[in-house]
């Protein structure tokens, strides 16, 4: 071992000296000066030269000092990086990246997504639109129970301050619960309702999931193969069970593929600020109706998407209203606007988080 590696040892008497030595002789702005020299010592940087002459007895103990500190200041970063739950600990503060939602779930695992979506109201003989906030717990095995809950976040749009002042909203959550996604209330199971069973019926033949997605049937009345899909219901219909957070990804990467050869769809890279969060999107667009859905490019997961234009604006049960100045329930609105423009760069209508949980909520 060369002698320039050996490094003196100090005892706790000599220690305990060489302290006291420094104490005796550097008085109290010396001490601030001196410590703050020590810590950049220990941190490995110079300092710059001192504007006056300075005490050499500070100077006489400041490799103890050092190597005191190093000691310390090690021990703390350590402990700042490892300990458990630390506020700016990345496992904390950091969202999962859309691509680690995609590992297989252990038991006692869920998938959760949430939806905030701004639906039309008529609020005070007025239209006003207000957020609803969905979630949805699927577990790890999607044939279990499922569950859904369903609640207004008070927050409205479209009223002045006065009207949103006297309105009362009822922010109780519904929680509904189904074994496999079977709903009580669903009384038809396909791409608008998809339940586990659906969902598992998708492959990844692009072929196959185009033709479904011009034939399907949306409602129990239709007669099978009755009548072909338009682009507008052909998103739709990719929007619902997309909007589950369980199909694979290269089920989704497929879906989304066969989505697009559909005649009227058309994609395009969203422009700078329109998805949430700032984050890039592929943006599938029916020209018919102008109605996008903003697909994440690498995980083919939905981030947000636009509501129909013929949605039915109603009163809400679950919002009781300070004074009884609504339409009849429902009110079902004469669309005459002419189609949106699929580019516009204005926000959508809803949008989409996911995560992995412990609980069902």
């Amino acid at each position: 071992m060369r002698e320039d590696n050996v490094r003196k040892i100090w005892s706790e008497a000599e220690l305990d000296a060489a302290l006291e030595d420094l104490n005796s002789d550097v008085d109290a702005g010396g001490s601030l000066a001196f410590a703050r020299a020590s810590l950049l010592a220990a941190a490995g940087v110079e300092e710059a030269p001192p504007a006056g002459p300075r005490r050499s007895g500070a100077w006489r103990w400041l490799a103890v000092a050092a190597a005191v500190v190093t000691l310390v200041g090690g021990l703390g970063v350590a402990a700042a990086l490892w300990s458990p739950g630390a506020p700016d600990s990345p496992e904390t503060v950091q969202p999962a990246a859309l691509a680690d939602l995609d590992r297989p779930l252990a038991p006692g695992e869920f998938h959760y997504v949430q939806k905030l979506a701004w639906l039309p109201q008529f609020v005070f003989g007025r239209r006003a639109e207000l957020q609803q906030k969905t979630e949805l717990w699927i577990p790890a095995d999607p044939k279990g129970v499922w569950h859904r809950r369903t609640a207004w976040t008070g927050t409205v749009r479209g009223l002045s301050p006065d009207l949103q002042q006297n309105l009362k909203i009822n922010l109780t959550p519904q929680d509904e619960e189904g074994a496999g996604g079977l709903f009580p209330e669903r009384q038809y199971l396909n791409w608008l309702t998809p339940d586990a069973a659906f969902l598992a019926s998708l492959g990844t033949d692009r072929k196959v999931l185009a033709q479904r997605l011009v034939s399907d049937t949306l409602d129990a009345k239709e007669p099978p193969n009755g009548r072909t899909r338009t682009s507008a219901e052909a998103l739709v219909m990719v929007q619902g069970v997309l909007e589950t957070g369980v199909l694979p990804q290269d089920v989704r990467t497929a879906l989304l593929d066969a989505l697009a050869t559909i005649p009227g769809i058309f994609n395009y890279v969203a422009p700078h600020g329109t998805p949430p969060d700032q984050r890039p999107a592929t943006v599938y667009a029916a020209k018919d109706t102008g109605q996008r859905l903003f697909v994440d490019p690498t995980t083919a997961r939905l981030l947000a998407a636009d509501s129909t234009q013929d949605a039915v604006i109603r009163h809400s049960d679950g919002m009781p209203l300070s004074t009884p100045m609504t339409p009849p329930y429902p009110v079902s609105v004469q669309n005459t606007t002419k189609p949106l423009d699929p580019t516009r760069p204005d926000a959508p209508d809803a949008t989409y988080s996911y995560a992995i949980t412990q609980t069902a909520g």
